[in-house]
Formats: C-alpha cells, structure tokens, sequence
C-alpha cells in the first residue's frame, strides 16, 4: 500500500539500502577520480533508469550532473530521449528526443566504439522517435535476447507495443524475461508492475489487480503499479473504488513526476462519473493547460479523450475545444520532424473534424506499421558474436495485419470522425461497425479506445438508431454495470424508446451510484483536511463521522 508522503520520506522501501548504495558510489571520497566518475555514470544511470521506470524521476533532470560532466555519455542520451519520447509533458521535449538521436548517432559516428546492445538501443532510439514502432520493438527485443535484465529494454518495448495496440506482446516480453530475474534484483518490482499493467489489457483484472498489490507492497514509491490499479478498478467500471485509491493518495502523485499529468487525467474521469463537470474544467484551467507552452500529443490525446466525454455527458466546454485546436494545430505542423502515432493522429483529426468539418482526413504512414530487417541486421551485424551469444536471425514477435490492414482500419476511423462532425451519422455508425473488432491496431489502452465505444452510440442515437444504441449500452453496462453516466445514458436511451417502466429504474440506478460516489468523496475530503491540520481521527471518531456523512441529504 501506498504511503503518504511524509511517511515514504522516513521509511525506505525494503530494497532501499541498494538505492543507498548508489548514492554512496556516486558521491564518495577519497577514490581514484577516473574511477569515480566512471561509477558516478553507471550508478547514476542505473538510479535514473529505476526512477524512470518507477515513474519517480526524469531522467533529464536525474541525469543533468552526469550529462553536464560527460556529454558524451551514450546510454545517457539514450535514456534521457526515449524518456522524452515515450513521456513527453510538452512539445519541446518531443523535439529534444529527436535531438538526443542524432546527438548518440554522432557519437557512433565520430569513432565510439560501444558494445552491440549499446548500438542497437541507438538504433532503436532513432526507429521510436522516427515513428517507426514496430521496427524498433523488434531492435528490443533483439537485445533482451542478448540481455534479459536490460530494464530499459523492457520498459521501452512494452511501451511501444501499447503504442501498437499489440496487448498480446506487452505481456509475453515480460513472460520471456521473468525466468531470468529474481526478486532481489533491482527492478524486479517494476517488472512486476509492468506485466499488472499488460494483464488488465488482456483483460485479466484479477491478476493484475494482485500483481498490483505486490509490487506496491515490495516497493511503496512504485507508481507505475499505482497506475496499473487505477486502470483495472476503471476497466471494470470500478469508479468509486478508483476515486477513493486516487484521492486517498493524491499526496502522493507530487513524488510521481513522470506520471503526474496522466493521473490527473484518471482523476478527472472519475469526477466526470460523478457529474462534477465544474471540477474538471477547473483542473484542465489551472492544472494541465500551461500559459505559452505547447503540450506534447501524448498530454494532448488525454485531454482530448476528457473533451469528448465531457461532450458525450452533454456538458460542452468550447474553450477547452479551442485549445485544442490550436495545440493540435501546431504540433501537426512538426509531424515531419517529430511524428505522431496512429493514436494520436486519430485524435487530433477528432478535433479538427468538429472545429472544421470539412478539414481532410491526414496522410497514413507505413513507416507506423513496418519493419526494416535489413537495417536491424546491418546494425547488430548477422552471425556477430557478443559475449559468446550468435543472434543469426532477427525474431518479430509482432507483425502486421496482412493486405495492408492497419491503414485500412484507421483510414476507416478517420473517417468515421469526419463524418460525425459533419452532421452523417449514419455514415459515421457504418464506418464505425466495419472497423469496430480490429481498432487495437489504432494503439491506446482499453480506456482510451472506449471513446470509440462512446462515439458509435451517440452516432446510433444521433441518426434515430435507438435500437442498435440500446445494444451496444447493454454491452458497455455489461463491463462497467457500477458507471452512473452510463445509467444516464440507458435512460436517456429508453426514455426516446418510450419504455417508461425502464426509465425511472435507469434514471435511479445512475443517482444512487453518482451519489453514492460523491458521498465517499465528501467523506474522504474531509478526513484529509482534518490529516492536513494534524488532527487524526480515532476509530470512534471515524464511526461518528461516517454515520454524519451518510445522513446528510
């Protein structure tokens, strides 16, 4: 369980003296200089990477001192970029990622002479921020062949398969890995995290929920399995549970830098379940949206996701859709130089598409979806021998749909977007059913692709389909049977159907849950204000305040 943050700054996580020890190498004295500078890198990386990792640390920001006094650190433009690019909070750092690429390509060039993984993780590096994904989870993958303790590794190809929608292959790297760690290796935590994340995409939230559990209760400051339980209590609807794990542990989200503007995303979601609209508008105003900076597209498909289930609840925010706009705007602009994924692409057009309905759907990039075997060979050199090991042969753990089905499938969705923006929503509906079994390829969580779930039921309402928009609620209920906008929406739903003898059980099912979830919001609230000035509540008290929380009206 997650401690509040005074606490974790006491009490160090079991695996903590290692950590210490890092800091011990890196700022001992009395040793030979070269020896020590030489520590200070590969200790400092090695701290920098699990920080990375655990969501904790930047590694911009973890590895300034070392890049300030070795520039040409290699792994360190190499961690610090794939950092950027697979979590950037704002445009800039998306464009630093491709100059830390090129910055460890020269470094290559000018006469290093790195070992093979090290080669491949540039290589790599260059094919991720290039837009080519699956060429670069190949390159990965190649050296967990080579290495399977490389955290880094791991990290960025699970990360790259969420980006390829491929749920399958974010949890078997970690299968493939798992014998080789054991559970006193640093990282094995995080490990654990990452495969409770690639468990609730495969929809195994039980199992994930466990994994969760376990890796929070080895180490306290993982906030990579915190994210993990928040996206198996909102897979299955679990709102209210959600809404009291975030805000027992909003404390804690500060300590969680890397995660920070996507858990506040999280947290707004739940506050949208409970029709406080208010709230999430003062949040996107004061606590995402940052004055003369430009978010990158991975803040900007989260708050775009925001936007249009604010919409879909019948509670427009224009202005966040003029943001929107302009932010989209210009990062599409840089595509040439900072591409963006199939994910987001799709929702940047989902703006565009409202804001200017006749806008044309954007180009389609193979370099998304292919892989160049030939350059993967060149770069690990075929038959080369590391460390006694021969990879002869590159091994795809993920391929493309065959006749060029990717492209098809999202050019699809494209359009669906255009034309519910221009008012064709029976259009929109066929477009969207066609595509509606193979839109993992778009990439994203399973939260994310519930927009998609979410926009063929306004369409089926929108162009008088009440019977199929019937359907696909029953399907949504299904998997989320504790969603009050859902509720809503099924009497909303029926109320057009005239099934009056449904209505007020629909209507009553969503009051009740949205109002049981702003009670354990009030009562949570409460009891971190009382925390906050010291007064900690004794069990009679927290009895007594119970009782007085579910009386009021």
């Amino acid at each position: 369980m997650l401690l509040d943050a005074s606490r974790r700054r006491v009490r160090l996580a079991p695996h903590a003296s290692r950590f210490m020890s890092l800091f011990d190498k890196m700022f001992s004295y009395g040793s030979d200089s070269a020896a020590k500078k030489t520590s200070a890198g590969s200790s400092g990386y090695q701290l920098a990477l699990l920080g990375y990792v655990a969501g904790t640390m930047l590694p911009k920001d973890s590895m300034q001192r070392i890049m300030n006094n070795d520039p040409g650190y290699l792994m360190g433009h190499v961690l610090v970029g794939a950092s950027e690019c697979l979590y950037p909070r704002f445009h800039n750092e998306s464009k630093d990622a491709v100059r830390r690429a090129e910055a460890a390509k020269a470094l290559i060039a000018s006469g290093a002479a790195p070992s093979k993984t090290e080669t491949l993780h540039v290589h790599a590096l260059d094919a991720l921020v290039g837009g080519r994904y699956r060429e670069a989870s190949a390159a990965y993958e190649m050296i967990l062949r080579h290495d399977a303790k490389d955290l880094l590794a791991i990290k960025c190809a699970v990360d790259i398969y969420e980006l390829l929608g491929d749920a399958r292959n974010m949890q078997d790297t970690i299968s493939r890995v798992l014998p080789y760690w054991q559970a006193s290796h640093q990282g094995y935590s995080h490990l654990l995290s990452m495969q409770a994340f690639a468990l609730q995409e495969r929809g195994d939230f039980g199992a994930a929920e466990a994994l969760a559990h376990r890796s929070m209760s080895m180490n306290d400051e993982d906030g990579s399995a915190f994210h993990a339980l928040l996206h198996v209590l909102e897979c299955q609807g679990k709102h209210q549970d959600g809404a009291s794990l975030a805000l027992r542990h909003q404390d804690a989200w500060s300590d969680f830098v890397v995660l920070k503007s996507h858990l506040t995303i999280h947290w707004m979601r739940f506050l949208i379940e409970t029709g406080r609209f208010d709230r999430v508008v003062a949040l996107l105003r004061n606590d995402v949206f940052v004055s003369d900076e430009l978010l990158s597209s991975k803040v900007l498909v989260d708050i775009t996701q925001v936007y249009w289930r604010l919409r879909f609840a019948g509670f427009d925010v224009p202005f966040v859709l003029e943001e929107l706009d302009r932010q989209w705007s210009a990062v599409v602009k840089d595509t040439d130089t900072v591409p963006l994924s199939p994910l987001a692409t799709v929702h940047a057009h989902s703006v565009f598409s409202l804001v200017r309905p006749s806008t044309g759907a954007p180009r389609i990039t193979e370099a998304w979806f292919a892989c160049d075997v030939e350059s993967l060979h060149a770069t690990w050199g075929t038959s080369s021998a590391v460390e006694g090991t021969s990879i002869d042969r590159i091994v795809q753990f993920s391929h493309r749909l065959p006749g060029n089905g990717e492209v098809h499938v999202v050019t699809t969705l494209l359009d669906a977007f255009s034309a519910y923006g221009k008012g064709q929503y029976n259009e929109a509906v066929n477009k969207l059913l066609a595509v509606r079994g193979h839109l993992h390829v778009v990439g994203g969580t399973r939260v994310e692709a519930e927009l998609f779930e979410c926009l063929l039921f306004d369409s089926a309402r929108a162009s008088s389909q009440l019977d199929l928009a019937k359907l696909i609620l029953h399907e949504r209920l299904n998997v989320k049977p504790q969603s009050a906008q859902y509720w809503k929406s099924y009497g909303d739903i029926t109320e057009d159907l005239k099934e009056d003898d449904v209505v007020d059980g629909a209507r009553r099912m969503s009051y009740v849950l949205g109002r049981r979830t702003c009670r354990r919001f009030a009562m949570l609230t409460s009891a971190q204000a009382w925390a906050k000035q010291g007064r900690t509540l004794r069990r009679k008290d927290r009895i007594l305040f119970f009782f007085t929380c579910i009386s009021r009206k």
